[in-house]
């Protein structure tokens, strides 16, 4: 058993996701970086997709029994019982803690993580006990994450909604990670993007990593709990092998884009 000493910030439990319910307004969810969330897990024994904890913020726990935990950053170890630990999400957006055999979370909809925006599940909050699951022994190595670099951009659906050149406005200067970001969208400041004035919305599917541009003309980025429908235009798409790497850009940290080629 776990304990909840005190939780700053946004931290739920995640897994990999679920996949195949968009038509019924759900979207994927999951680990906001799963290559994280996979590193936490191999470090605590656990298949890759098995709930762990994400901390937008700063967490800490108490162990109610000798635990063997991990995290995606500082390996594995042994908590005894009584100890606790803190877990804050910085240098990056977000952190993953892994206990081995997992955190017990029910399947709703082939997940196990906490999806606000369809209220499956709630935030932590201190005075809350988490029960420890039963997942196989799973060995495997833990890939090194790699969070540098520019993030590359597929050209979007409604380009008619700018002027010709608004890709290569995203392109030149850095944008900034807004506190207002969270898991739906991840908010940018930066040169405003002007949309034509002969654009009219519409509602059309969307994705993760869609970079939709509201009329202030500042990008929002789609995240894991995005609304399954939007009526801003898309600009771009951020590549699916970037995804991670974006979002764990610290909040107020800054981001630089490339056209994918």
């Amino acid at each position: 058993m776990i304990s909840i000493v005190r939780a700053v910030g946004l931290c739920t439990i995640q897994d990999l996701g679920r996949r195949g319910h968009m038509h019924e307004a759900v979207p994927p969810g999951g680990a906001l970086v799963p290559q994280l969330l996979v590193a936490a897990n191999r470090g605590a024994r656990n298949p890759d997709n098995a709930p762990a904890i994400e901390v937008l913020g700063r967490l800490v726990l108490r162990a109610e029994r000798s635990l063997h935990v991990a995290t995606d950053r500082d390996g594995s170890r042994i908590l005894a019982a009584g100890a606790e630990l803190e877990i804050t999400s910085e240098p990056r957006r977000c952190a993953y803690l892994a206990v081995r055999g997992g955190i017990e979370a029910p399947v709703v909809l082939g997940g196990r993580g906490t999806l606000l925006c369809a209220k499956l599940g709630a935030p932590l909050r201190a005075g809350d006990q988490l029960a420890v699951a039963d997942e196989p022994e799973t060995p495997g190595s833990i890939e090194p994450f790699r969070g540098d670099g520019t993030i590359h951009v597929i050209a979007g659906p409604d380009l008619d909604a700018f002027a010709s050149d608004a890709l290569a406005t995203l392109e030149q200067t850095a944008y900034r990670i807004e506190p207002t970001s969270d898991r739906v969208g991840t908010r940018l400041a930066g040169p405003a993007l002007p949309r034509s004035a002969a654009y009219r919305e519409r509602s059309a599917p969307m994705v993760i990593g869609a970079i939709e541009v509201p009329r202030d003309g500042q990008p929002i980025i789609l995240g894991p709990e995005h609304p399954t429908t939007g009526g801003y235009p898309v600009l771009g798409v951020i590549a699916s092998a970037d995804l991670g790497r974006f979002f764990a850009i610290r909040i107020g940290g800054s981001v630089r884009f490339t056209a994918a080629r």
